[in-house]
């Protein structure tokens, strides 16, 4: 157990903040796999580049092969769960006058992922949106 603070939303915002870079991890990777694809490299070579060196995290290993074979299904964490914290993490920081960049491209690229019928697919089906965006699909 991890202590956050006197305050309440303390522990609020460790879980939100935990998922907006777990999210943002997921999202930077759709990227890598797109760019990689699109220069005709298979996606298990990024991947075991990513998980064998510096990403060897679980979080790399989980999620990257899910983007990597294209599994979003079933949902681990669906995306639009992951949308409704990458909206609750913007107005977190709003609150708090943090400005969160990132949190706007995350909650983006899963509001895409919903409007093209994937909200509840695992989060990780952002790749597809990049995918998407890259020409790929």
């Amino acid at each position: 157990m991890f202590a956050a603070g006197e305050r309440p939303a303390g522990a609020a915002v460790i879980k939100l903040s935990n998922n907006f870079l777990l999210g943002c991890c997921i999202e930077a990777m759709g990227e890598a796999f797109a760019l990689a694809r699109k220069y005709e490299v298979a996606p298990e070579v990024l991947y075991d580049v990513l998980t064998e060196g510096l990403f060897a995290a679980p979080a790399y290993k989980v999620y990257g092969r899910l983007i990597a074979d294209e599994t979003y299904e079933p949902a681990g964490f669906a995306a639009h769960l992951g949308f409704k914290d990458a909206t609750l993490v913007l107005a977190a920081g709003e609150a708090a006058r943090v400005p969160l960049p990132s949190a706007n491209t995350l909650r983006d690229r899963l509001l895409s992922a919903i409007a093209h019928g994937d909200g509840d697919k695992d989060w990780s089906v952002m790749a597809r949106e990049q995918a998407r965006a890259s020409g790929l699909e």
